[in-house]
């Protein structure tokens, strides 16, 4: 019999009373398949091989026994270059809205479905729920006197891993205090390509980890600028009277669930396991030759509401569905096509993407609807209301979000004086006719 892993999660968090998850689950899954194709096209230079002839096994961190590892080529090289799909998750709800709960379903220890008690022997993913409290050189590593990493940081020890936050806010908060003021570059990098790398006065950090960030946060401490918002799928859980209704309901149902249906819920737990742990080493022992995406993977990612750094992604996202399919088929390309579960996928996460990243974007469309506000006077505006006081990054985030708005425009007044003229942001319609006209003015 055919084990869909989608639907047999869907069904496992449904007989478990989990409220609004239809649409999360999936995301889920196609981040663990993400992972695995990562693995599969990277994982073939490892920095902590113990069989390396670069790598001193008395001297260097090594792991010993990693089922990810492996000699095959790599396969997935769009640009001549190795590119990361691995899929890192933020989802941002208000308190009790179930975010812990749904990463804890996945990586809580001896219940998750993708913790393996035997990871450390090579057998599943190494799984951790990372510390409420963290500082930059515990994330990633800081050297001893003699030069040497000292400690065990958690970037290092994840490698090939997931790695849960029940609140982000840890790691930004940690990011504005003197001793992790590097948190927020490294945090970058290594969730962009792995690389940790920093030049201290008694040595160096020097390593590539692949570890993949699955994290919760309130709306009030949502923050994702400087490029993070660029490396997280973002997935949005709206609470409303009727849902606060329903989690007190399903509480009510989950205790009082009888002894048959637990048993039979923790076969389900062990089967949807050991399922996403056969996937991994069968994909490991026969991987792909390479991947091709049909026509209607490219025109789902160019419609107008995907933006360009955004269609990366979408094409992860549809990576990882192919990697989670009931039937895998090794030795040949992966053939990336779009039927209407990966559609509804797809369209769902766009939507809930664009509820969160957009919702900045109409603050400041509401707050200057049909205004003329200098450019200057805007990022300052946009740094106070958006970006928590950095300049630098308000720049960036007009840059990205407002320029190419069909409502946005950026004109140089007709003035006769010395000096620079300044510019001026349009907000609102403007034809060709009225744009000769100074708003307010009269024809």
């Amino acid at each position: 019999m055919t084990f869909n892993v989608f639907d047999k999660t869907i069904e496992f968090a449904q007989r478990n009373h989990f409220i609004d998850v239809e649409d999360k689950i999936p995301i889920f899954l196609c981040s663990v398949g993400g992972h695995i194709f990562n693995a599969l096209n990277k994982c073939s230079r490892c920095d902590f091989d113990p069989d390396s002839p670069l790598v001193d096994e008395e001297e260097d961190f090594v792991i010993e026994n990693c089922p990810l590892r492996h000699d095959n080529i790599p396969f997935y090289t769009p640009m001549s270059q190795l590119p990361d799909t691995r899929i890192h998750i933020l989802m941002r709800g208000a308190k009790g809205s179930g975010k812990s709960v749904l990463i804890l379903m996945f990586l809580a220890e001896g219940t998750g479905l993708v913790h393996s008690p035997t990871a450390d022997l090579g057998q599943g993913f190494r799984t951790m729920m990372g510390a409420n409290s963290i500082t930059e050189a515990g994330m990633f590593g800081s050297v001893d006197e003699e030069g040497a990493i000292a400690g065990r940081p958690i970037a290092r020890e994840m490698c090939g891993g997931f790695l849960g936050f029940e609140e982000f806010s840890s790691m930004s908060d940690a990011s504005k205090k003197d001793h992790s003021l590097d948190m927020k570059n490294q945090l970058l990098t290594s969730l962009d390509n792995g690389r940790v790398q920093k030049a201290l006065r008694a040595g160096w950090v020097n390593y590539t980890t692949r570890y993949t960030v699955w994290a919760g946060t309130q709306p009030a401490r949502f923050e994702l600028d400087s490029g993070l918002d660029r490396r997280f799928f973002i997935i949005d859980i709206e609470m409303t009277p009727e849902k606060e209704r329903q989690y007190k309901l399903a509480q009510h149902e989950q205790a009082n669930t009888g002894v048959a249906e637990r048993l039979e819920l923790a076969n389900l737990n062990i089967q949807i396991k050991d399922w996403i742990r056969q996937r991994m080493h069968t994909a490991v022992a026969n991987p792909p030759t390479g991947i091709i995406f049909d026509d209607d993977i490219r025109e789902w990612t160019d419609r107008p509401d995907v933006r360009s750094y955004e269609a990366d992604l979408f094409r992860r996202l549809a990576i990882g569905y192919h990697m989670m399919q009931p039937e895998y088929r090794g030795g040949g390309p992966l053939i990336i096509t779009l039927d209407d579960t990966l559609t509804t996928i797809l369209n769902q996460s766009l939507a809930m993407r664009r509820r969160v990243m957009d919702a900045d974007v109409e603050l400041i469309r509401s707050a200057f609807w049909m205004k003329d506000v200098p450019k200057s006077q805007l990022l300052k505006d946009i740094s106070r209301m958006i970006t928590s006081g950095d300049y630098q990054t308000a720049k960036r985030w007009l840059i990205e979000n407002l320029e190419g708005q069909g409502w946005y425009h950026e004109v140089e007044p007709s003035v006769k004086r010395r000096g620079r003229k300044g510019v001026i942001c349009r907000f609102g319609p403007v034809s060709e006719k009225s744009a000769e006209i100074k708003w307010g003015g009269t024809k």
